[in-house]
């Protein structure tokens, strides 16, 4: 009886140290920002706000994530990530977990197919075309990405090998899944980017159709949002050059039709301290929701690796713009008129 234990425990043990070989690697991994911002005109009476704010030159998150070598190149891979608000410890969207990935996927010589929750083609190729990487002030505050499609559910994304600097990515998302309706909040994505040395370009494609409300019955699943994008970067020595373009259309109007452009340059003065200045405008087709100007300028200095103290300052002339803000999360100003902010803060990541 006691050799059998013994031989049991044995063979217990050798199966897990097996799994635990197999298993390549779970890591918990973050970043936590927080700040003080000035902005005004931060209500509908035209106040200004003075506070501490959360996520403004990177959004505050932690996530698991875990890779299995299968053998022969391929790896199960997964991804848990929930958006935080540091300045009183909740959830960027409480209604959701991991808000902002929740996918298990499979990694390929022939690329990696990932499903379930995550963000779509724009902001993927997007995130190194923008000088601030998409922060609070930035391309996004023009609605580049629409925060309606920034996280598609219940999506089917593929990402292909890099082939002497060519990437192309791919999604579908199956949108709300109604018995019956088979548009409602579906998502198509598509993306091509080449990467060199020095120069990187890319291309993006997005439609979404809009949604049902099984409560009221109105149905907008008949109506698309429609964006194509083009943006390049290009690195001169200490000076990194950007570029870029989008068109939106069609009748959803997550953003109004018309084209956003978007120029910057950043500046690394040495290996700690860099500066950034970026400049974006919307024409809206016709003007009619008005033609807003958007300036940033920014300065980062990390203290090590993974902790930094950043400055922004933004200006939105607004031109006869409706809705449009110059902080893209402020869900508070009025819109349809100009403003101007300051943002001072830490970054850690780990």
């Amino acid at each position: 009886m006691k050799t059998h234990v013994v031989r049991s425990f044995g063979l217990a043990f050798a199966m897990a140290s097996s799994i635990a070989m197999a298993q390549s690697s779970v890591s918990l991994y973050g970043s936590l920002d927080i700040g003080a911002q000035y902005l005004t005109h931060a209500d509908t009476k035209g106040d200004s706000s003075v506070g501490l704010q959360s996520g403004n030159a990177i959004p505050s998150y932690f996530g698991i994530k875990g890779s299995e070598d299968l053998g022969g190149g391929y790896a199960a891979v997964f991804r848990l990530e929930s958006g935080i608000t540091m300045n009183n410890g909740g959830l960027t969207d409480p209604s959701s977990l991991f808000s902002r990935y929740a996918y298990v996927g499979l990694q390929s010589p022939y690329g990696t197919v990932e499903v379930g929750r995550q963000f779509g083609i724009m902001f993927d190729e997007t995130l190194f075309y923008d000088p601030t990487y998409l922060a609070q002030y930035s391309v996004m505050s023009t609605g580049l990405i629409a925060l309606a499609n920034l996280n598609p559910n219940n999506g089917i994304k593929y990402i292909s090998p890099n082939l002497d600097g060519f990437e192309a990515t791919a999604m579908y998302g199956f949108g709300e899944q109604i018995a019956g309706n088979f548009r409602a909040g579906t998502y198509i994505g598509a993306g091509v980017s080449y990467k060199g040395a020095t120069f990187h370009l890319r291309g993006v494609f997005e439609q979404t159709r809009g949604s049902l409300d099984t409560t009221t019955g109105i149905d907008t699943s008949g109506l698309e949002d429609t964006r194509a994008s083009i943006a390049a970067t290009w690195n001169i020595s200490a000076t990194t050059l950007f570029l870029g373009f989008a068109n939106v259309s069609g009748d959803l109007e997550l953003s109004p039709p018309g084209n956003i452009y978007w120029a910057g340059v950043t500046y690394q003065i040495s290996s700690s301290w860099s500066v950034l200045a970026e400049f974006m405008r919307y024409d809206t087709h016709g003007g009619m929701q008005g033609r807003p100007n958007w300036y940033v300028l920014g300065s980062t200095y990390s203290l090590s690796p993974r902790t930094s103290l950043y400055a922004y300052a933004g200006v939105l002339d607004n031109h006869g713009g409706k809705d449009f803000t110059l902080n893209t999360y402020d869900f508070t100003s009025s819109g349809g008129v100009s403003q101007t902010g300051v943002q001072l803060g830490i970054t850690h990541q780990f």
